[in-house]
């Protein structure tokens, strides 16, 4: 098995390629002489079982090389699941009798409207948070906004997608102007604060620090996400926004649905991927699943009570 390491791999001084045998014992192909001369160094006292327990290496080197190995057999095994749930789609569609491709395509697509859409579930991005946030952070926003509207664009039955408080003169507002067009994305866009925009009586603020379970979505409500990265700096920041305007208030079923080794704060656009996916039908442990990280190692709760 042949992969290399990138950005989301384990960390490394430089890129370097691997090959897991059988054994999982981990060997050197690497590009750069240097650096797989001394990492061969670490990997070569490995023993030949794959076992790093008893290993006369520092624990941060037998700890590094735990999570290569771990994180190379994970992505084959995600590797191989998706293959095989592809296998199935196809053969259900030979079986079918119909082309494989059951959704519209690309080019369709982009001709679907969210004011034609079936889905009247509303979803708000609120983009009041940027004197918060520092000029990096804020263009971490702007790339979840469009992956958010990407999304939204590749799906049959669009959601109803709007920023708010996306006012002219502020720093979102000239990090979001750097895109061209945007102004011409099929989303609503509003200067004013949600606040404004909706009813106080339909609106509920998705934050993980509420005791209230999100159970469903219902088209009468306006699911607001907030527009932040923080880096757990300004904790509950939301939550508190939502209290002291009187709002309803709801998290993700994550507690309920999975067990996390991570904190369970996700990204603007992981939000928005999931509530996109129980649009269309999916379960909420099926959507969170799909959409969550592997490095998170999200388990549903219910395996977890086989197990025991």
């Amino acid at each position: 098995i042949m992969s290399e390491l990138k950005e989301d791999s384990p960390p490394t001084d430089k890129k370097i390629k691997l090959e897991i045998s059988n054994n999982e014992n981990v060997k050197i192909l690497g590009e750069s002489q240097d650096t797989c001369t001394s990492f061969k160094n670490e990997v070569s006292e490995t023993p030949q079982n794959g076992d790093l327990s008893e290993q006369n290496i520092s624990k941060k080197k037998r700890k590094k090389l735990l999570k290569i190995q771990q994180w190379e057999i994970k992505k084959v095994e995600k590797r191989k699941q998706e293959r095989e749930k592809q296998r199935r789609k196809k053969q259900e569609a030979r079986e079918n009798g119909v082309p494989y491709r059951t959704g519209p395509s690309r080019k369709s697509l982009k001709h679907l409207k969210m004011s034609d859409s079936s889905c009247r579930v509303t979803v708000a991005i609120d983009l009041s948070f940027d004197h918060l946030m520092t000029d990096k952070d804020i263009a971490k926003v702007v790339k979840q906004l469009l992956r958010a509207y990407t999304l939204n664009r590749r799906t049959a039955n669009p959601i109803q997608l709007c920023f708010t408080s996306l006012t002219e003169g502020s720093k979102m507002h000239a990090a979001m102007s750097k895109h061209d067009g945007y102004k011409n994305w099929d989303v609503r866009i509003e200067e004013k604060s949600f606040l404004d925009v909706y009813p106080q009586s339909d609106i509920c603020y998705l934050t993980s620090e509420s005791d209230n379970v999100l159970e469903s979505l219902d088209p009468n409500t306006v699911y607001i996400i907030g527009g932040l990265v923080d880096h757990n700096a300004h904790k509950g920041l939301c939550y508190d926004l939502a209290k002291s305007n009187n709002l309803r208030h709801a998290q993700l079923p994550l507690d309920k649905l999975l067990l996390m080794k991570t904190r369970r704060v996700l990204t603007i656009d992981h939000v928005f991927e999931i509530l996109l996916k129980v649009t269309e039908g999916k379960s909420w442990t099926v959507s969170l699943l799909q959409v969550l990280p592997m490095r998170k190692g999200a388990i549903p709760v219910e395996n977890t009570i086989e197990q025991q």
